[in-house]
């Protein structure tokens, strides 16, 4: 069994696919969590994730990784109408999304951790270390990809480490959750996905479109969840009061999504995706609406490059009774 990175940005659904992956996967074979600014800033992050841990009883490393993009701005939006208006402008700005996962990334409902405490090594540091060492692992991206960009550009002789890599990011049929085209992930540090998702390591890209169509939770769901009734599974529904506040105005109805957990589930188990390609993805660097956007060749027209698996649907009732089984 392969040696875990996990990469997160931690947030509202962060949190759930770290605590599944706490539960599901060997935790001596998790090797640290790095951490990047998106959903929030790193240092909320950092004490989310350090929350996680308490809650799971588990001591898994924590690195502090890049707070902003590799070439972009990086400021706090706490409201819709201005987050759509920076996403729609040509501006250089990246914002986080704490208008969706609230300001502290976590629905504002006063969860804190009990300990501060980090590795004092950074993640730029700990991705170094780690390639040199071991010979067989995965990583699990949750967030913008500039900690794992970095990584590919500081470590180019050692990249043969990583076996796979699983991607929470973009979309494969255009279908955006920041603007039209795009997905947030990839429309934070777009120049970080295209690095990572052309620098010849096998990829699999769970975009947000898999996610919309077999991740959604809805009020039947949530109603099962809670019936769990540990502590888990409080969490788990406890922490999307602001996203299920956005679903309301939005789609009329009470719910959420799942997009990080389902990559996560995709990782667990790979009986969970029902549909998917082979192909070349760029990504759109340029500013304005398309920024952010996945140029996919589904035609081979360049046939030599570089291709990544891209998971366009997944089985919705695989992935929600591994979820439940998480709680437990």
């Amino acid at each position: 069994m392969n040696k875990l990175i996990i990469d997160a940005d931690t947030g509202s659904d962060d949190a759930v696919a770290l605590l599944m992956a706490y539960r599901k996967y060997p935790v001596e074979n998790i090797l640290g969590i790095t951490l990047v600014s998106g959903n929030v800033p790193l240092d909320q992050a950092v004490l989310n994730t350090i929350y996680v841990n308490e809650l799971c009883e588990v001591d898994i490393p924590i690195y502090k990784g890049a707070d902003k993009p590799l070439s972009r701005n990086y400021i706090e939006v706490f409201d819709s109408e201005t987050a759509t208006k920076i996403a729609l402008s040509y501006s250089n700005e990246s914002t986080s999304a704490q208008h969706v996962h609230g300001v502290d990334g976590l629905g504002d409902i006063g969860l804190s951790p009990k300990n501060k405490k980090i590795e004092t090594q950074t993640a730029d540091d700990f991705y170094s270390e780690i390639l040199e060492k071991e010979s067989n692992l995965d990583i699990v991206t949750l967030g913008p990809l500039t900690n794992i960009a970095k990584m590919i550009v500081n470590n180019k002789d050692n990249l043969d480490s990583i076996k796979n890599i699983f991607i929470m990011g973009g979309s494969s049929n255009a279908l955006g959750n920041v603007t039209k085209f795009a997905e947030y992930n990839f429309w934070v540090d777009p120049e970080a996905a295209d690095i990572v998702l052309n620098a010849g390591i096998p990829t699999t890209m769970i975009g947000w479109d898999p996610s919309l169509y077999d991740a959604m939770i809805d009020i039947d769901k949530i109603n099962e969840i809670a019936s769990i009734d540990t502590k888990f599974s409080k969490f788990t529904n406890d922490i999307q009061v602001t996203l299920r506040e956005m679903m309301k105005e939005l789609l009329g109805q009470d719910a959420y999504d799942l997009p990080d957990p389902l990559a996560m589930s995709v990782f667990l188990d790979e009986s969970i995706v029902s549909q998917s390609a082979d192909a070349n993805v760029r990504v759109d660097t340029r500013d304005g609406m398309t920024r952010g956007g996945c140029i996919i060749d589904y035609m081979n027209i360049e046939p030599d490059t570089h291709k990544t698996r891209i998971v366009q649907r997944c089985h919705p009732d695989k992935f929600f009774e591994l979820l439940k089984s998480s709680l437990i």
